[in-house]
């Protein structure tokens, strides 16, 4: 199976009308995924089952329906993950405040729309009295705003291994804001407090799409009842249209859910008709007025739980299934910070989080770029507000910064190491990231046509991306590559079989699934070269048994402005147009994995891809970008020969025309760099620089029409690195490296 299936309960609301408060289309897999549970668990139906009818058996307190709640019952501790890559996802503090604040007013009764509610339910309105309260301790004692932000891929997938860093179920209530949730059209789904027993602990909790946060940022006005849906699910309350898998639309038979004062129903997507003047019996008969207004509903005009309903809900927190009973508790409360905070508040915050010490993170408008051009870092810095922040760029203009949204530029080549320090009255923290930018020179590593084998010194200047700096990055690997030379390899496999169950490393491999990871090319100057194609020969197995199950996929780009933006281009492979990606069959040339460390064992295992590119006067310094996308099922890529194929115009180009030499190449300390070249109808322009670009000489030589041959002068103390020899011959330009050893 694709994913660990596990005993959550998924709650599908699409297609909102905010206007109208409604539901165009919708359903809720709760019953559809406990029985998917139980026939992989057996052992967790009949305790599931006998814990929902104790929960809604046991003796009701007093109170429960008493709106004039004065100290809460209970105090739930909560924190919010952020899943995200810096996208509107990412929702802000105030969101999660906002989002707070409507579920604690939910839940005791202080709904507005309550005063809508229809006469036959008026008297049925459940005060829950209990509080949710923003975490301020950390499960390390560390201060905290209750708000947990982590950059992953897993905002994509929003299913069970999407609950990274679960914070002490039996202290906190986690809750998972991802960008998509993993069943199609889902906006959020929870865990009843019973099908977490045991060693499911782990995916406790909620999981909601940011959009169905709150009522504000990327939510918004009629949505904002979806946690306070979700949250009935974790403490133990059913749909009011009870155990049928999809909600009965039309004159079908009602259903319950097993709560004495909450009518049978058939669930409804949108308000009734006129409402709130009208509304609908549940039978023909017109004897049951159905409860849409309930939380547990999926009408959009919810307005209210009932007693017992609250019931239910009290009996879940006193009881030991899914340690709900050790939430509220005095220790508890303490240990989270909730109850005893010694840490300065904030005063701006309703909600009364402390102020913390942020912690400091960024991002940028891209990771390379061409030297001179500008692009823009984002401050997103979290767990406090920030009073002030201090950029620096070495080698940028500017160098420092105290925007929110610096623009720099760079002047030199080379990897660039940032550095964001955000500071406010709790304290400062700073983040560092080393090569985090590569700027790159307006010329090419490579002239025309070239075949890059892996094995010299120029399989050392691809760049790698490895967003989520994790386990599968690529890199240069001996003995593996076609006829066993090197080649790069991405390690998706890791061994977890002895990995601890409380790391996250145990899960590695359920979590694969939509990580990206890329392979940059060295720069081509291309402008004189016609018939453009570029091919690579590749290795891969994967984990699936099915060709359905094989989804990861290999994708190719190229860029003409250093890596600011990426165009996509088709792949042919064996001939074969295959479109944008390999994927299925076309990407496997390995076979069956087996969840080992695939390594290919004949040139047989290997096939290659290529795709066209049409140079334009643009391109002379054009990339090429590898990328691969990941599954669940996702194995070990190798990558070897990487062929930039063409012709070269050499009458077109004065450049070549020259028949360029320079020499010795590599040289060594001590040596002066020689060129010689048939001078053409212009002066030559020869300038040395360094891998940062700067300039170590520069000369124009006069010489027309005419054999040259020259000593460069100011070379021959060069220390031992690499070179960049730019010549420029009229309105042509090309760029040689030089290694000095």
């Amino acid at each position: 199976m694709k994913k660990i299936i596990v005993a959550s309960v998924f709650c599908v609301l699409t297609g909102i009308s905010v206007n109208a408060q409604q539901k165009t289309d919708g359903f809720c897999a709760h019953n559809r995924q406990l029985k998917e549970t139980f026939k992989l668990y057996p052992e967790l139906e009949a305790g599931y089952y006998a814990n929902q009818l104790l929960m809604n058996s046991r003796v009701d307190k007093p109170n429960h329906n008493n709106l004039e709640k004065s100290t809460a019952l209970y105090t739930v501790p909560v924190v919010f993950h952020v899943l995200h890559q810096y996208g509107n996802e990412n929702i802000t503090d105030a969101q999660i405040y906002d989002a707070m604040a409507v579920i604690n007013r939910e839940f005791n009764a202080a709904d507005p729309d309550s005063v809508n509610i229809v006469a036959e339910y008026d008297t049925l309105i459940g005060n829950s009295q209990i509080d949710f309260k923003l975490a301020a301790l950390d499960p390390f004692g560390n201060c905290t705003n209750g708000i947990d932000r982590i950059y992953s891929h897993e905002t994509n997938n929003g299913d069970a291994p999407s609950k990274l860093n679960q914070w002490n179920r039996s202290r906190y209530l986690n809750i998972w804001v991802v960008q998509i949730v993993g069943t199609p059209g889902a906006a959020a789904y929870a865990t009843p407090p019973a099908s977490t027993d045991g060693g499911g602990y782990w995916y406790d909790g909620v999981l909601s799409n940011h959009s169905y946060v709150g009522s504000i940022g990327t939510a918004s006005v009629g949505v904002e009842s979806v946690l306070t849906h979700e949250l009935g699910h974790w403490l133990g309350l059913a749909h009011t249209f009870g155990s049928s898998d999809l909600i009965n639309v039309g004159p079908t038979i009602c259903n319950d859910d097993g709560v004495e004062d909450t009518p049978p129903t058939r669930g409804h997507l949108n308000c009734p008709a006129g409402y709130p003047a009208t509304w609908i019996d549940c039978d023909t008969a017109g004897v049951i007025v159905e409860d849409v207004q309930n939380y547990m509903d999926y009408s959009y005009c919810d307005v209210h739980f009932t007693p017992g309903q609250v019931n239910v809900m009290h009996n879940a927190l006193e009881g030991i299934s899914g340690q709900r009973n050790n939430l509220w508790t005095d220790s508890t409360l303490m240990l989270t910070g909730v109850t005893d905070l010694l840490l300065p508040q904030d005063p701006a915050n309703p909600l009364t989080v402390p102020v913390c010490v942020p912690v400091a993170d960024f991002s940028s408008s891209s990771k390379t770029i061409c030297v001179g051009e500008a692009m823009t870092f984002s401050d997103a810095s979290w767990n406090a507000v920030v009073d002030s922040r201090a950029w620096t760029f070495p080698g940028g203009t500017p160098a420092t910064s105290t925007a929110l949204n610096p623009s720099v530029t760079f002047d030199t080549p080379g990897y660039k190491t940032i550095t964001l320090a955000a500071t406010n009255s709790a304290g400062t923290g700073t983040e560092t990231r080393t090569a985090y930018i590569y700027v790159s020179p307006k010329w090419g590593d490579f002239n025309g046509p070239n075949l890059i084998d892996l094995e010299g010194p120029s399989a050392n200047w691809f760049i790698v991306n490895n967003p989520e700096n994790n386990h599968a990055s690529f890199q240069l690997n001996s003995n593996t590559g076609y006829n066993s030379s090197t080649s790069y390899k991405l390690n998706n496999y890791k061994d977890v079989s002895n990995a601890d169950l409380f790391t996250d490393d145990f899960f590695y491999n359920f979590r694969l699934g939509l990580n990206i990871d890329e392979l940059v090319t060295p720069s081509f100057d291309l402008r004189y070269t016609t018939g453009v194609t570029v091919s690579f020969k590749y290795s891969y197995a994967t984990n699936a048994t099915q060709i359905a199950d094989i989804t990861e996929k290999i994708k190719v780009y190229y860029s003409n402005d250093c890596g600011e933006t990426w165009l996509p281009r088709n792949l042919t492979v064996n001939g074969s147009p295959v479109g944008n990606s390999l994927t299925g069959d076309d990407i496997v040339t390995g076979g069956f994995a087996g969840l080992t460390d695939y390594v290919p064992l004949t040139n047989s295992d290997w096939k290659t891809a290529s795709f066209t590119y049409n140079p334009t006067s643009l391109s002379d310094h054009a990339r090429f970008k590898l990328q691969f996308i990941a599954s669940d099922y996702a194995s070990n890529l190798y990558i070897d020969d990487i062929n930039v194929g063409g012709t070269l115009n050499l009458f077109s180009d004065e450049i070549a025309l020259l028949d360029l030499n320079v020499y010795p190449n590599p040289s060594s300390n001590g040596n002066f760099i020689n060129v010689s070249y048939t001078a053409q109808n212009n002066p030559v322009t020869f300038t040395l620089r360094d891998v940062q670009g700067k300039i170590i000489t520069s000369e124009v030589l006069e010489a027309t029409n005419s054999l040259v041959n020259h000593t460069l002068k100011n070379t021959r103390e060069l220390q031992s690195a690499c070179y960049f020899l730019e010549v420029q011959s009229g309105d042509y330009t090309t760029v040689r490296k030089v290694v000095v050893l």
